[in-house]
């Protein structure tokens, strides 16, 4: 608490709010740099001094920077600049990003946008621990971009070391739609397996290396892999918990798993209280507890004789285990379930392990050639067999569930249900009590879901240029005005209300094109002028404006401003969110 109220409310935080007017010009340090897309370059930098006419004021505030057409941008520049800041909102828009909380969870509410030249560097702060991190990890994707390509770079530089931003949104798209997402984040399952690596690996010389020295050797090991992969929360909840555990070993000492999670996640939670708002740390720590809790009563529910179909059985159980926390909470933020879960986590099971350990290896022999060759080919394959299981998967018919809205008291009734699971497991009443609560739990969001699957409606989107979808059942048309350049923003907006309301998606140009459509029991006729845009939808029209021009009123029609234009008493703006109107 009082870490959040230092990063929330000091006084170099009040000295900004109070002191900042919109041309001022600041000087920042940079703490994150990420790739050059679409000729912006994103930032998150520290404001530490504020330039007023005849004064500088000490201040530190967080922020969001967007650079035009710059890629010498590095961590540690201080830059002096002017752009204006603004704060962080939500377009209001079906199912979009909730960019406000995510980033208000990282201390961020204002974002910038900086044009060419109206910036210059005066110097580089970075410390000598942080640059030989940044020179190791940016030596060993070198290494990667030698000898992949392509999907499969992007893939080996995510599950290898952490970095994802070469994934197209594609390829993030299949992993998640797949279940296998947490195989994209670097996490404990990555650290698990290096760790069983290095363990297997010092056996070997086991006459030379004694078990104390081997754990802390594997336990150096383990702290390089998570510093170079990015100190991200499931990481480090691995990383801790490891630590504990080899330290207890070392000690002679007792040690408990529970007591052990949780004293790892208040450790986390000291070093950066923000944590507890990243839905990575919050899914991690779930996902253990399930894990931790219900492993062994799944597991024990099903008797295998044979060996390998029992060691099956128990991969199963884990994963069936780590849902019982993180599926309210996927629902509750992502608005969607992965149906075949279980049979990717099958697939990639034993792949993830030859990826991360031939990676290594490549990393390891990349001095030597014909014994590199080796590696790469073996890693190249594992990749390639990876990326068409997963696409293979998402293609299967059905295999992510849409349209789950979860409010929040939903979501606490999930976790108390999860909780009195375990506490009272030698209670058979209350066990019965608490299955039929949760029966009627889950068939009240799948009702729910049924609703947002077959409401019909229109909605118009808060988006720069027109953008309509009309709802029918389980048929949506987007209509958008937009060249071939901004379809993959159109493709985002979209896929996104269709997490909220699901649908087979159709899209319809209409920058050049009139479009006239008939379905059953749907008429649509699209018109696009200098004006504006005029829909009419089972003789319901509505106009959007996209100039100032008057245009000629039709009976009960509709009109709306687009978001960059003044409103005005005639109309309704779009520019607090979506519209959405009945259909019929």
């Amino acid at each position: 608490m009082f870490s959040l109220s230092e990063i929330y409310f000091s006084n170099n935080k009040r000295n900004f709010d109070l002191n900042y007017l919109s041309g001022d010009s600041y000087l920042i340090q940079v703490k994150e740099v990420g790739n050059l897309e679409n000729e912006w370059l994103k930032v998150i930098a520290d404001i530490v001094v504020l330039k007023k006419k005849r004064d500088f004021i000490t201040c530190k505030e967080k922020a969001v920077f967007f650079f035009q057409n710059c890629d010498q941008i590095e961590k540690g520049d201080e830059i002096s600049l002017n752009a204006n800041l603004q704060s962080i909102q939500n377009k209001g828009n079906p199912g979009e990003f909730d960019a406000e909380y995510f980033w208000k969870s990282k201390a961020i509410s204002k974002i910038a946008f900086v044009s060419e030249n109206n910036y210059f560097k005066i110097d580089n702060q970075i410390d000598w621990f942080t640059k030989w991190s940044l020179n190791a990890k940016n030596y060993l994707l070198k290494i990667l971009n030698k000898n992949l390509q392509g999907e499969e770079l992007a893939v080996a530089e995510a599950l290898i070391l952490g970095e994802r931003t070469d994934l197209d949104s594609e390829t993030i798209s299949a992993f998640g739609n797949s279940g296998a997402m947490h195989v994209l984040a670097v996490s404990g399952l990555h650290i698990g397996i290096l760790l069983e690596i290095i363990i297997r690996f010092l056996k070997l010389f086991s006459r030379f290396i004694s078990k104390q020295k081997a754990l802390v050797l594997a336990l150096i090991i383990i702290w390089i892999y998570t510093i170079l992969s990015g100190l991200s929360a499931s990481v480090l909840r691995s990383t801790v918990m490891f630590t504990v555990l080899t330290l207890a070993q070392l000690s002679g000492r007792n040690y408990s798993s529970i007591n052990n999670l949780f004293f790892t996640a208040f450790v986390l939670l000291l070093m950066n209280p923000l944590n507890l708002f990243d839905i990575g740390f919050q899914l991690s720590f779930l996902a253990m507890l399930g894990i931790f809790w219900f492993y062994k009563p799944i597991s024990r529910s099903i008797f295998i004789r044979l060996k390998w179909l029992n060691k099956l059985w128990e991969t199963t159980a884990v994963g069936l285990a780590a849902q019982v926390f993180t599926v309210p909470l996927t629902l509750y933020y992502f608005h969607q379930f992965p149906n075949y879960f279980i049979l990717t986590n099958i697939a990639l099971m034993f792949i993830t392990g030859v990826i991360l350990g031939f990676g290594l290896l490549v990393f390891a022999f990349s001095w030597a050639k014909w014994i590199g060759k080796w590696h790469v080919f073996i890693l190249l394959l594992s990749l390639i067999f990876t990326i068409k299981t997963v696409h293979f998967i998402d293609e299967l018919p059905g295999s992510v569930a849409m349209g789950f809205i979860l409010d929040k008291w939903m979501l606490i009734v999930c976790f108390f249900l999860g909780i009195s699971f375990f506490i009272f497991q030698s209670k058979r009443p209350i066990q019965i009590a608490t299955m039929l609560i949760s029966i009627s739990l889950i068939a009240l969001i799948e009702f729910g879901r049924f609703k947002q699957m077959n409401e019909d409606h229109i909605c118009f989107f808060n988006h720069t240029k027109a953008l309509l979808i009309v709802k029918k059942q389980q048929k949506l048309y987007c209509f958008y005005d937009s060249d071939k350049f901004d379809l993959n923003k159109i493709k985002r907006i979209a896929q996104s209300y269709q997490k909220i309301y699901p649908g087979n998606l159709r899209y319809f140009n209409i920058k050049n094109k009139d479009w006239k459509i008939k379905d059953f029991q749907l008429n649509i006729q699209v018109v696009n002028s200098r004006s504006g845009v005029q829909y009419e939808i089972n003789r319901k029209n509505f106009f959007v404006l996209k100039t100032n021009f008057p245009h000629e009123q039709l009976n009960n029609e509709i009109s709306m401003n687009m978001p960059w234009i003044k409103n005005d008493s005639k109309s309704r703006n779009l520019k607090n969110g979506a519209i959405i109107f009945p259909l019929n």
